[in-house]
């Protein structure tokens, strides 16, 4: 139980690789698993975490975010490699301007950015019970406030847009985020946080996009911040003893701020709760 363990997922790119960086250089000898969808990418990951943070045990998991199987098969691996996790952050995410779907029939905005986290939560949870004062993590956006939970189409089948389907899915984990906290109760050694990394200068929107929307995506992001400037906000929820006991809240720069009213709803985070343990087929202890 002496070594800090971290899981964080997205890791080989952008903020996951960044935050996962700041994990692996801390001052406790740490055990940091990166998560990563391409193996090839994952490998180079590890290298340069290795490289840049020497004391750290580095390791990593090739999981495919959008297939339900591929997340329980990485949870059960990371399982059964450590017998606590201090630290997990949901990082993944994605972004897509055409509706596309997983192989588990499922929007693929939705399935990546809110039900993957969710279902990795929930089977990792038993060894963030076994830490001492565990966090969970999940990086959210500011996408969050024009977000809507389309009840009678959640899937976005009829008039899809990207910017809808992604501040939908960013709302979602606004939800499960206090849900999980109000859930866990204040009593609970595991705490939860929301974290707006603000405008980022990554290359999310657009991957696999066309060269018109790349070119529009690069200069809106232009005026965003590095991503190493984006995980210190991220590690320092997942760190700092300022932030201890607080769970629930959603940051922005280190500081709770108030989140879209919309994500402050009981009944639609309880709905929200109870279609995720029904999709991903998980039921929190």
């Amino acid at each position: 139980m002496s070594r800090f363990i971290c899981v964080v997922t997205g890791a080989t790119s952008g903020i996951g690789l960044e935050t996962a960086r700041i994990l692996a250089q801390g001052n406790a000898p740490a055990l940091v698993i990166g998560v990563g969808r391409d193996r090839e990418r994952c490998q180079r990951a590890c290298a340069e975490l290795r490289s840049r943070a020497p004391r750290a045990q580095v390791s990593f998991e090739v999981a495919d975010f959008s297939s339900l199987a591929e997340v329980r098969a990485a949870a059960a691996r990371i399982s059964g490699a450590v017998d606590h996790i201090d630290v997990l952050v949901n990082n993944a995410g994605t972004f897509s301007f055409q509706r596309r779907c997983t192989v588990d029939g499922l929007e693929t905005q939705l399935a990546v950015n809110w039900l993957a986290g969710f279902l990795l939560t929930g089977l990792l949870m038993p060894g963030l019970t076994a830490a001492r004062g565990a966090r969970v993590v999940t990086v959210s956006s500011g996408s969050h406030f024009a977000g809507l939970l389309h009840w009678n189409d959640l899937q976005l089948r009829r008039g899809y847009n990207g910017l809808k389907a992604y501040d939908q899915s960013k709302l979602a984990t606004v939800l499960f985020t206090r849900e999980l906290a109000r859930r866990l109760g204040p009593a609970s050694t595991v705490s939860a946080y929301a974290v707006d990394p603000g405008l980022v200068k990554t290359e999310i929107g657009a991957k696999g996009a066309g060269r018109i929307v790349q070119a529009v995506w690069r200069a809106r992001t232009r005026r965003g911040i590095p991503a190493c400037q984006a995980a210190e906000s991220v590690s320092w929820c997942a760190l700092s003893g300022a932030a201890k006991g607080m769970s629930g809240l959603y940051w922005k720069e280190r500081i709770p701020v108030p989140p879209s009213p919309r994500a402050t709803d009981l009944q639609d985070a309880m709905r929200l709760w109870e279609l995720g343990e029904t999709l991903g087929g998980v039921r929190f202890p």
